[in-house]
């Protein structure tokens, strides 16, 4: 089953690690990341599904690839979160 977009997005974030042992704290992030992307039907619906490259190699029959921009941040915890 094709990755859909929120998954792998979540999983490209959730890799994002300082050095372990460093005392870092990650609270930013700008990803610039080439994916596949596609729709397809899934119980009737579309779901948008995108995953890494298979290759860097422009082959002509592969899925074009795009760059996915995504910028990730910190965001102080709302009252009612608490």
């Amino acid at each position: 089953m094709p990755t859909p977009l929120s998954d792998t997005l979540v999983a490209l974030v959730e890799s994002l690690q300082p050095p372990e042992g460093s005392g870092l704290t990650l609270t930013s992030a700008r990803l610039d990341v080439p994916l596949e992307g596609r729709v397809v039907s899934t119980h009737g619906a579309p779901l948008f599904v995108a995953t890494v490259p298979h290759s860097r190699w422009r082959s002509g029959f592969l899925p074009p690839v795009h760059v996915a921009h995504l910028d990730v941040a910190e965001t102080p915890e709302a009252e009612d979160d608490r």
